[in-house]
């Protein structure tokens, strides 16, 4: 006789987002970060474009990891803002683990 398979074992819960969606993200302490983080890559961006250097390769590749890196923090902050992360069936937490270790990786 076949048994019938546990459900726990066959199925995964839903990603869940520990951060709320709206204007309510800029009053939790990751909201105030990314906000702190786009302004900062901002300035890197500016800074780095107004410099001149020996090496023009070097700050080609600073220049396009604050590009991007600023591009991206603004994406996931609008994400959060506009609600639509609770629309994207994606594991939030490990996206943003991916995104910083990504970050740290080209930033070195």
């Amino acid at each position: 006789m076949a048994e019938t398979p546990n459900p726990a074992t066959t199925s995964f819960p839903a990603p869940t987002i520990s951060l709320p969606v709206g204007v309510e993200i800029l009053r939790t302490y990751s909201g105030a970060l990314i906000c702190l983080e786009i302004v900062f890559g901002g300035l890197v961006w500016i800074l780095v474009a107004s410099t001149n250097v020996s090496v023009p390769l070097l700050q080609g590749w600073v220049m396009f990891v604050s590009v991007t890196m600023f591009i991206c923090s603004s994406a996931y902050l609008a994400l959060f803002l506009l609600g639509l992360a609770d629309k994207i069936n994606i594991d939030w937490n490990f996206m943003v683990s991916v995104y910083f270790f990504t970050n740290a990786q080209c930033s070195d």
